[in-house]
């Protein structure tokens, strides 16, 4: 196979085209020069005929503007056919060259219908999906109870961790639920307080997809990293099997951050020195002198709830504890009034972009507030740990985020000089998990590869019935499974149901503890939200402030800069989705799926086809013109035949042509003598009788100056056809 690269296959067509031409014409002109050099002195009539034909149907009468090729006394119906006939040959050359020139590969079009067909599993070739550990030893299970175990829901009297199958039953009875989801990567051992072996998980970042922005791909996973709708499906991808790709939809389980941020009206304003943070301010934008007086209230409906209110209790008491702690009122502050920050007072790393608690100052008076059993982030999130889990009490998660620092002295933030000046804006937010149906229509172009797969999705339009179970021990004991169920579960008294296109997860141990049970990948977005909302040294979260990439960093800070109050969230969002996108997996399988094949198909763009359209054009017209001319029978067959036959150059030189001499030309010189120059090898036509002087004696040539096509030629000769001819 021979490879050329940076040509399309219109360019080559075109190529072999106009080299095709260029040998088409070009052979006949050497093949006639080497026909003229090998011709006999003498040949037979239908010989000369015959080499007549070859030579003026050739190049070389019109390259060498012989007799042939002349129009001046032809009369304009001859000389216009001529001209025309002229014009058509290099015009289909030309078009034969342009044409193929339009021509690229289209795009690839869906057929008109669909067809069951089998699929395989394409195994993720990418860092995440090689990390990603083997399923055949996957299993499931459930620990219940704070300080000890007790029967977990469904369990009767035993407190192992096995499922009960009841419970199996219910949540596999579609795919979208608990057991359609699994650890990316796993341990199994038995963890301390454990009697039994379980499969163990704990966060970890194989490969951030936090920098991207788009929907795509990954081992068990349909993720989408867009700022505006992040968010994972769980699909264990399995794609069918067709030369030229196609398109196919499938109904899957769909997890989304959702995400509220409140300005808290606060920054952190510093100086630096040396590369290091100096002169700590906390500067009141408004967050304390025109802090709210009233208590801000919250519903106790998760499923129906507002995360507005949670923020926005979260800043309001966040605010008033650092007011306390400052030993301040509202009367004693103003906008623009800053409070110098000590290390040893502040529970988070100045300059760092970053969650930080609700209550991030630490002093004697905060000391007093917290040992007083005030806990902020009980009071945002709206549960504790003694509270029942319910369908309610959804798994909400609050904190302070601190935004990408900038220069507030208007220098550029990539230099970090002695002096300068820079602010950290404080947002309060509250987010939680959001579950929901969504149809992703997946299509490619037959490479079976993950990363030629474009994927878009939809919300289902319709409610679903969605359950979890109902238990009786604390929310730090237990998480309750939840999903998708099939209807015949409605009324079930051993679950709480509602009927929805969304489900809010509900709270659970691994909300209230931030860690992943074992043997529960279902809690991995409660964790995943707790270790996005925990200030951190070390652990995942810690690549998330920018420090080490800056790319990460100009990604975060341009969308805080575009949206101060929005971009805090979409943060969050992102950092969420990258957490689970690295920890968890999906596993529901589609062996056969309804699939609509590609078809494809060529473009061609018109500009081309100019002169394609101007030689179709001349050839309608004159074919068009022949075949009236010859089914009217003002021109017949035989008329045609006598023509083309006894205007050959062997009759006339015999003797046997029709044509007649009605006009004699103009002679050659004035006093119509000729003079004659000798051939050296003249053609001529022998008789079979002997040969006398005369006619052994070459030709003559007249030497006058005008050409034939102007004495003699002008002879006025008239074609009588014979009687059978009709004309």
């Amino acid at each position: 196979m021979v490879l050329l690269p940076r040509i399309t296959v219109a360019e080559a067509a075109t190529v072999i085209n106009a080299a095709t031409t260029f040998i088409q014409y070009t052979s006949g002109l050497v093949l006639i020069a080497l026909l003229a050099y090998v011709i006999p002195p003498a040949n037979t009539a239908i010989t000369w005929t015959s080499i007549a034909h070859t030579l003026h149907s050739s190049l070389w009468p019109n390259l060498l503007r012989t007799d042939s090729t002349r129009s001046r006394g032809t009369g304009w119906r001859v000389s216009g056919i001529s001209g025309l006939t002229f014009f058509v040959g290099v015009l289909l050359a030309v078009t034969g060259v342009v044409t193929p020139l339009g021509l690229k590969v289209g795009p690839l079009l869906r057929s008109s219908s669909a067809k069951l067909v089998n699929a395989s599993y394409i195994p993720d070739t990418s860092p995440m999906g090689l990390a990603t550990s083997p399923r055949n030893q996957y299993f499931y299970s459930r620990g219940c109870g704070d300080s000890g175990f007790v029967p977990c829901p469904g369990n009767g009297n035993n407190s192992n961790v096995q499922i009960a199958p009841s419970v199996m039953n219910i949540f596999s009875s579609t795919p979208h639920g608990p057991f359609g989801m699994q650890f990316r990567q796993y341990y199994q051992g038995v963890p301390v307080g454990y009697n039994d072996s379980v499969l163990n998980a704990q966060l970890t970042i194989l490969e951030s997809l936090i920098l991207r922005d788009d929907i795509f791909a990954v081992e068990g996973l349909i993720v989408d990293t867009s700022t505006e709708t992040p968010g994972v499906g769980f699909w264990n991808h399995t794609l069918p099997e067709s030369t030229h790709g196609g398109e196919w939809s499938q109904d899957i389980l769909w997890l989304e951050p959702v995400t509220t941020c409140v300005n808290s009206n606060l920054t952190i304003d510093y100086t630096m020195k040396n590369g290091f943070v100096d002169r700590v301010n906390l500067t009141d934008r408004g967050g304390f002198v025109h802090l709210t007086r009233d208590y801000p209230t919250i519903s106790r409906n998760g499923q129906n709830g507002n995360l507005y209110d949670h923020a926005f209790r979260g800043a309001a008491l966040s605010n008033n504890f650092t007011m306390v702690s400052l030993n301040l009122t509202r009367e004693q502050s103003y906008v623009g009034r800053t409070f110098p920050l000590n290390s040893d007072s502040i529970s988070f790393s100045v300059g760092t972009m970053g969650p930080i608690d609700l209550n991030y100052i630490s002093n004697d008076s905060s000391s007093s507030i917290t040992d007083s059993g005030l806990n902020l982030n009980t009071l945002c999130v709206g549960y504790d740990a003694f509270d029942k889990p319910n369908i309610t009490t959804t798994g909400i998660h609050c904190g302070i985020f601190a935004g990408t620092p900038r220069r507030s002295d208007g220098g550029d933030s990539r230099s970090l000089d002695d002096n300068s000046t820079w602010t950290q804006s404080l947002h309060a937010c509250a987010s939680v998990t959001r579950a929901r149906i969504q149809t992703i229509t997946f299509s490619f172009d037959g490479q079976p590869d993950l990363s030629n797969l474009h994927i878009t999705r939809r919300n289902i339009s319709k409610p679903i019935l969605w359950a979890t179970e109902r238990a009786s021990i604390n929310i730090e004991g237990v998480d309750l499974f939840w999903g998708h169920v099939d209807d015949s579960y409605e009324g079930d008294p051993l679950l709480s149901t509602i009927r929805s296109e969304v489900f809010y997860v509900p709270a659970g141990s691994s909300d209230y503890w931030g860690s992943i049970d074992a043997g529960c990948p279902n809690t991995v977005p409660a964790a995943a939200w707790a270790t996005s909302y925990t200030p951190s040294n070390d652990g995942p979260i810690t690549i998330y402030s920018g420090q080490e990439n800056y790319a990460l960093l100009q990604k975060f800070g341009s969308l805080i800069g575009n949206d101060s109050i929005n971009g805090p969230a979409r943060i969050q969002n992102l950092i969420w989705t990258d957490l689970l996108a690295n920890n968890i997996v999906g596993n529901a399988t589609s062996n056969q799926l309804t699939f609509t094949p590609f078809q494809p198909s060529i473009s061609y763009n018109p500009i081309f086809a100019i002169p394609a359209i101007l030689l179709l054009v001349i050839w309608l017209l004159a074919f068009s013109a022949a075949v009236f001319i010859l089914a009217s029978r003002s021109l017949t067959i035989s008329h045609l035949r006598d023509l083309i036959d006894h205007t050959s150059v062997g009759r006339v030189v015999v003797g046997d042509s029709r044509l007649t001499l009605i006009h004699k030309g103009p002679p050659a010189a004035e006093n119509d003598s000729t003079s004659s120059i000798e051939l050296s090898h003249p053609p001529m036509v022998e008789n079979h009788s002997t040969h006398t002087e005369d006619t052994a004696r070459p030709p003559s040539i007249s030497t006058d100056s005008r050409p034939w096509s102007q004495t003699a030629g002008l002879s006025l000769v008239k074609f009588s056809p014979t009687e059978s001819a009709d004309y």
